[in-house]
Formats: C-alpha cells, sequence, structure tokens
C-alpha cells in the first residue's frame, strides 16, 4: 500500500466526520469525555470507524481528540495516556482495513500558557510525544494536531509529534469570522500567520477544522490563505453548519447534501483533504465522497 505521505497532493483524499456527536447518538452523556470508551465500549468506538470506511473515507482519525493528561483527569484517567491512545489507534487500525489510512488525532491541552494560565511548553511536550508514541506504536499512519486554538501549543505538538517518529503530521486550527469578516483563531492568530509558523514547525500539511461563526463555504477562503503563507497541502474539516441547542445537546440541522454542495468549492480551491467535524455523520461523508468523485470525474 502506498504511504499517506506519498499519496497527500496526488488525488484528494476524503476523511471521516464526527467522532464525539456520534458517540452521543450511541448514548455517550453529554459533557463526558469519549476517549474512555475505547477501554469501555471499543465496539462502539470501532462501529463508528466502520461506517465512515463504508462511505467512502481514505483517511480515519483515532478516537483519542481528548486523550491527554489534562483532558482525561476528569475521567480520572490521566494516569492511563498511554493504555487509552493504544486502544484508540488498534480499534481505529481493525476498522480501517487494508485500504484505508489511520491518523492518529491530538487534540488541544484544554489550558494556557502563561500568563493565561499555567500550561509550560515542556509539559505540554511531554504530554504530545506520549500520546504520539502510543497511537504509532498501535499503527497510525500518521498524526493530526486539530482544533488548534494557540498557534504556539500547534507548533510544539507538531514538533513533539515529528521528535516522536511521525512521518505525517497535520496541524489544523481553528478559526472563528471576526465582526470586520477576517479569519482569526481565539488567541487572534490569522491563516497567514498560522501557514507559516507550522511550515517552520515541520507540519506536512496544514488545515482548518471546527470553528465559530464560520460557514462550509468560508473554508475556501481560509484554504487559499493557509496554502499561500504555508505552501503546503490542506485538510479541511468544518462542522455540519451551526448548531442549536435541544435540551443541552448540540444539533446540527444542514443535510448531507446541503454539505457536500458546500464543500465542492473547497474541492476546487485545491484542498488535498476533505472530511468534516461536528455533526457531520456517514451519510454527510458519504455525499462528499460522491462530490468528490464528481469533481474527478470518475461518477
Amino acid at each position: 500500500m502506498t504511504s499517506l505521505r506519498d499519496i497527500i497532493g496526488r488525488r484528494v483524499l476524503v476523511a471521516d466526520g464526527a467522532m464525539g456527536t456520534r458517540l452521543q447518538a450511541a448514548g455517550l452523556p453529554v459533557g463526558r469525555g469519549g476517549d474512555r470508551w475505547n477501554l469501555e465500549h471499543p465496539e462502539a468506538v470501532e462501529a463508528i470507524h466502520r461506517a465512515y470506511v463504508a462511505a467512502g473515507s481514505d483517511i480515519i482519525l483515532t478516537n483519542s481528540f481528548g486523550a491527554g493528561a489534562w483532558t482525561l483527569a476528569p475521567e480520572g484517567l490521566s494516569d492511563q495516556v498511554r493504555a487509552v491512545n493504544l486502544a484508540a489507534a488498534a480499534i481505529a487500525r481493525r476498522a480501517a482495513g487494508p485500504g484505508t489510512f489511520v491518523l492518529g488525532d491530538v487534540g488541544p491541552s484544554g489550558q494556557w500558557f502563561a500568563p493565561h494560565g499555567t500550561l509550560t511548553p515542556d509539559a505540554w511536550r511531554a504530554d504530545v510525544r506520549t500520546r504520539v508514541s502510543a497511537l504509532l506504536d498501535a499503527g497510525a499512519d500518521g498524526i493530526i494536531c486539530e482544533t488548534m486554538m494557540d498557534v504556539e501549543e500547534a507548533v510544539i505538538a507538531v514538533e513533539a509529534a515529528l521528535a516522536a517518529g511521525a512521518r505525517v503530521v497535520i496541524a489544523s486550527m481553528a478559526f472563528d469570522r471576526t465582526p470586520g469578516g477576517r479569519f482569526r483563531t481565539i488567541m487572534g492568530t490569522s491563516p497567514e500567520q498560522a501557514g507559516q509558523r507550522l511550515r517552520e514547525a515541520g507540519a506536512t500539511v496544514v488545515g482548518a477544522n471546527c470553528g465559530a461563526r464560520v460557514t462550509v463555504r468560508d473554508f475556501a477562503a481560509i484554504a487559499t490563505l493557509l496554502a499561500v503563507s504555508s505552501g503546503l497541502p490542506v485538510m479541511l474539516q468544518p462542522n455540519a453548519g451551526q448548531p442549536r441547542l435541544d435540551q443541552g445537546r448540540a444539533v446540527y440541522d444542514m443535510t448531507p447534501e446541503a454539505f457536500a454542495a458546500d464543500m465542492r468549492p473547497l474541492v476546487d480551491a485545491g484542498a488535498a483533504i476533505v472530511g468534516g467535524c461536528c455533526g457531520t455523520t456517514p451519510a454527510h461523508i458519504g455525499a462528499l465522497r460522491t462530490a468528490v468523485d464528481a469533481a474527478r470525474g470518475l461518477r
């Protein structure tokens, strides 16, 4: 099988969709971290992965977004970082089979560096290396550091992942739309600034996912800014539109057909990898698969 590093940029790759909202649909209580299900309900996690593979995903992400020391602490699992990440990658590897790539998912620490918080670069670097080493040991083809809001945290994560042996490291930031129409992280970083910093850190691919007050079509503009500033392939994972709250639960009403239609400009803008974030389902990814194949003239 061709390596993930070799295939990126040769054709548009389709990633998977949301994990958290799918776990909630499977019974995970709102407000609880889904990473512990790698240990407690691996069959449920594997079923979600398999649904995305069946929908046409070329890449699936491990259920390890919150599998770090600080994010596992509320679950009483701060001493189980390696075990949770090993389980996450093993489950995804089983579900992927020989024809689908696995990205080990590393989400943010949930903490802040000084002067806003007490997180230190060394502590964050060590946490990422523990997570990445476990994910790679259990079969991940590469690493994605996603939903990053602090570019400094993202830079350290990229460097730590490379130091741990990852051959592919994707760095994906979460941008919001400002009242003036610009795109910024909550720390004020622009796509242009992020693209340059992440390229310098050694990222293989830069990207954007999630975000507030941004539409699916906004990601086409973000893609251009990231690509020009970094000179790297771009990965985009928008939410399924804007959520509404229903009894404390976020509900996303964007249909698979509307999602796929709005994703087409992202493909036309040159995105190397496209997928979905919050609220997207296997049906959304299936519709996206059809749109990507149509853009390639396969259907």
